[in-house]
Formats: C-alpha cells, sequence, structure tokens
C-alpha cells in the first residue's frame, strides 16, 4: 500500500501541469489566428494538425465519433485552407482535400450518433457555413443543424446573452453573427481567458487583440505541450477534486491531497455561491460543486453551504448541470446525490428526487449513458457511486451483471476495443458494488488487475471526455487507473 500512495503523491503533485492533453478542435482554432502581418501566431499549430490527421483524412479523436469528427474535421480544413498556397505548403492542400473528401461522405453521420458535444449546436452550423461560404463543401443536414441552433437560443433569456455570463460563452467563435465580440470582454476572466476556452478567447482576442487573451492563449498551449491547444485550461477545481476523490475510492490519502482539499475548501468557504469548473470560470455547474463539496467532506471540511447552493440547480424531475442546457447529466445527478446523502434528513426530497432520474434514467435497466464523457463505463459508474448508498440493493443487480459480462479477454472493459480508463470505471463500479453483491470474482478480478498493472504509466489516454470535441485529462485518468488498481490487487499484494 505504500507503494501505491507514492505513485499517489506524485499524481497529485502534478496537479496543474498538464491538465488537459491536446486536442484537434482547439489547435484548429488557434491556427487559424495570425497576426497584423498576417503571420500566423501558433504556427506549431498548424504543424500539430499535420501531424495528426487521420488515414480517412478526418481529425479528431482516436476513438471515431461522428459529431467529434464534424466539427473537429471542418475546422482543420478550414484552418488550413488559409496556409496552402501562400507558402508553398503543398501539405496543407493535400490535408485540405483530403478533409473535404471525408467530409463529403461523412458530414451528417451525426445524426442519431452518441456523445453530442458541448456547443454542437451553435459551433458546428457556424463552421460548416463558413466551409459553405469558403466553396468548399455543402450538407444536406445543414437546415437540421440550424434548428438545433435555433432550438438552443430560445432556451436562452432575451438580452441576457450580452447582459450576464451564460454557457454560451464557452463557445464565444461561433456568436460572432448574435452579439459583436469586443463587447463581451466584459465577461473576459482574470486570467484574460473567454470562459478558460483557447477557441473561445482566440475569438476574442482576434476581435479585440487585447493583450491579456494572448497571454492567456500561450499558457495555454504551454499546458498542453507539442503545439497542440487544450480543451480547456486551467480546471483547478475540477482537476484536483476528481483526482482525490478517485484515488480515495481506493483508500489513497498522499500527503501532497491535504493542501489541495484545503485550497478547494477555502474557495467554497469564500462564497456561498456554487463553483465552477476552475477558480476563474464564469458560469457554476453542479457537477463540480458536488464533488467539492464531497471531498471537503471527506477530509473533515464543512460542506453545509455547498449542499445548500446546490439547490440552485433543482429543476421539476432533476438537477441540471448549468443553466439553459439541453438534455439532463446523468453524472451531475449522481455527484448531487452522493452529496446530499452526507445529510439524509435535511435533504431527503432532493435524495429521493435524484434517485428517481437516476434510476429511470438507465438503459436495459442495467447501465447508464452521459453527456460529458463518451463511455457508459463513466456514466455507470458515477451513477453506482450515487446509488450504492440510497437505493435497494436489488436496484443495482442488473449492474452488476452487465459489468461482469462486459469484461473483455484481455482483461479490459471499453467501447472501442478496452482502455484503462475505462476498465477502471468498471472495477470501481464493481467495488462500490461488491457489499451488495459480493466481493469480484477471482478471475475478472485477476485479468483485470494484470491489464491495469501494464498500464500504470501510461501518460496518454484515448480522449472520451466530451467537450466541444473530445479530449482527455490524464491526471484525472491516471488516478482512476491506479485507485482501480488498487483495489483489484489479492489481498496482501
Amino acid at each position: 500500500m505504500q507503494k501505491a500512495i507514492e505513485q499517489a503523491d506524485r499524481i497529485v503533485g502534478e496537479l496543474g501541469e498538464r491538465p488537459v492533453a491536446a486536442m484537434a478542435y482547439s489547435t484548429s482554432w488557434a491556427a487559424r489566428l495570425t497576426n497584423d502581418d498576417g503571420e500566423p501566431v501558433f504556427p506549431q499549430a498548424r504543424e500539430w494538425l499535420r501531424s495528426r490527421q487521420h488515414a480517412d483524412g478526418s481529425w479528431g479523436g482516436s476513438v471515431p465519433n461522428a459529431y467529434d469528427r464534424l466539427v473537429s474535421t471542418v475546422a482543420a480544413v478550414l484552418a488550413l485552407c488559409e496556409v496552402r498556397g501562400g507558402d508553398g505548403a503543398d501539405w496543407a492542400t493535400t490535408a485540405v482535400r483530403a478533409g473535404v473528401d471525408y467530409l463529403r461522405d461523412h458530414a451528417s453521420d451525426w445524426r442519431g450518433a452518441v456523445g453530442e458535444p458541448i456547443g454542437f449546436e451553435v459551433v458546428a452550423p457556424h463552421l460548416v457555413e463558413q466551409a459553405r461560404s469558403a466553396d468548399l463543401l455543402a450538407i444536406d443536414s445543414l437546415t437540421e443543424l440550424v434548428r438545433l441552433r435555433d432550438d438552443k437560443l430560445s432556451r436562452v433569456p432575451p438580452g441576457a446573452l450580452s447582459a450576464q455570463p451564460t454557457g454560451l460563452l464557452y463557445s464565444l467563435e461561433a456568436l460572432g453573427d448574435l452579439v459583436p465580440l469586443p463587447e463581451m470582454a466584459k465577461f473576459s476572466a482574470t486570467n484574460g481567458s473567454m470562459a478558460n476556452n483557447p477557441a473561445a478567447t482566440g475569438a476574442l482576442w482576434a476581435s479585440t487583440k487585447d493583450p491579456a487573451a494572448l497571454d492567456y492563449l500561450h499558457e495555454a498551449a504551454r499546458s498542453a505541450g507539442g503545439g497542440g491547444m487544450p480543451e480547456i485550461y486551467p480546471i483547478n477545481v475540477f482537476e484536483p477534486s476528481w483526482v482525490i476523490y478517485l484515488l480515495g475510492r481506493a483508500g489513497l490519502v498522499p500527503p501532497s491531497a491535504k493542501e489541495h482539499v484545503e485550497r478547494l475548501a477555502t474557495l467554497a468557504g469564500d462564497t456561498s455561491e456554487p463553483l465552477g469548473v476552475s477558480a476563474e470560470f464564469p458560469v457554476p455547474d453542479s457537477d463540480d460543486t458536488a464533488m467539492v463539496a464531497n471531498v471537503s467532506h471527506a477530509f473533515g471540511y464543512e460542506s453545509t453551504s455547498l449542499l445548500e447552493s446546490l439547490l440552485s440547480f433543482e429543476a421539476d424531475d432533476h438537477f441540471v448541470g448549468f443553466a439553459h442546457e439541453r438534455g439532463a447529466p446523468v453524472s451531475a445527478n449522481a455527484r448531487v446525490l452522493e452529496a446530499f446523502a452526507q445529510q439524509p434528513d435535511r435533504f431527503a426530497a432532493q435524495i429521493a428526487k435524484a434517485t428517481t432520474f437516476l434510476v429511470d434514467s438507465r438503459e436495459e435497466s442495467a447501465w447508464w449513458y452521459d453527456k460529458w464523457h463518451l463511455s457508459p463505463y463513466y456514466a455507470t459508474a458515477q451513477a453506482v457511486f450515487g446509488l450504492a448508498g440510497t437505493a435497494a440493493a436489488d436496484t443495482l443487480a442488473g449492474t452488476w451483471r452487465w459489468l461482469l459480462e462486459g469484461q473483455l479477454a484481455d482483461g479490459s472493459w471499453g467501447v472501442a476495443g478496452g482502455s484503462a480508463e475505462e476498465t477502471a470505471y468498471a472495477v470501481l463500479s464493481l467495488d462500490a458494488l461488491a457489499p451488495a453483491h459480493g466481493p469480484l470474482p477471482a478471475d475478472v478480478r485477476r485479468r483485470a488487475h494484470a491489464y491495469l498493472r501494464e498500464h500504470l504509466d501510461t501518460t496518454d489516454h484515448v480522449e472520451l471526455w466530451i467537450g466541444k470535441g473530445l479530449y482527455t485529462p490524464p491526471t484525472v485518468v491516471r488516478a482512476a487507473v491506479l485507485a482501480a488498481c488498487v483495489v483489484s490487487r489479492e489481498a496482501g499484494e
């Protein structure tokens, strides 16, 4: 156990260094930014795109997802159109041609697909209209995309977009035809960003040339490394709270965790308001608020004010993640349920509401899918963590069977051939269900542990988290893998 605690301490010690890996969508927007003389601000972003085009001509995460491949590929094609021919870059011309060929065949594959990204309803029509204006392509689903945008915007009160911070700030790059972008600078964070999002901040800088925005973009690029841009930066609430929570599920409490929990508890104590993904983020959400409440409570801090702030997310039959969102988040409701369970008498009605929502949201009476992660193993794990303490034991019997039946021959679990992250969530789910359904069967445990141990030192994981495209928070994933490796080992190992 001491070795595992040392490994956990190293993971916690790396918080903030590379919170989010580079991804195609954000990098494509960075590649389009130019100085007054027309030179690229981030020439390395173009090289990043050059080396990461898939064999079929698309860009996006390594696990194919129609939404991600559409927005990432259109964004990359638009970026590379601006460099081909100007500097003799024949590779860009070839890359654009391959990207357009991919889009002609697959641009409407998003219909009926799962895993819709953040802001897809405003980002996708904006990008596709830009591609049409550039005479690159026209797709038959544009009308449907425009309807999605209209539906999204109809949920925002009139005038709210420019009057107060909303979740749409995260997709500012797609809002230029709705609001004057320079006017939105009033919502900039203290770090110079627009909602901690490189693409949105790039649009702000392009319209204002604010040096603080440019400084932020350089810092975001540095954090991701390799010339690319992350989905979001920083995530100084999300990253430490998730990492410490996941390690805690295996009883791992590294010495370095205390200072991070103290900072989170202090941040929560400084306000009676809910929290966001970082201290700078302009819009709070129930998921991060509940997670900080859970971690703070585990370390002995008072969490009542956070629990009370969660009531602002309460809807008729569930809890929203963000205001004005489309679709109810399974993971956020599970996190809220787990948080309210700290004071079951005081929040009995809310516990019942979240429990009913989660039970009713199951697929095949066994598993869950969520809007923030591509894998059902993530959503199922969060639901199990919440329900294991509140639902009747037989409620999750189907989940127990589904998890056991899903293990692959190499000991892993996953939607695309198995991955360390998904295997971790499956193992942690089974561990949480063990008090009611028994310990992991020996063969399941042995094969899972061998697979996880083989991937303990992996630093680059497949992109399964859903932002505006698919992305990875490496430290969060590593914490999950280490925790699952610990709970799946033999006694005394």
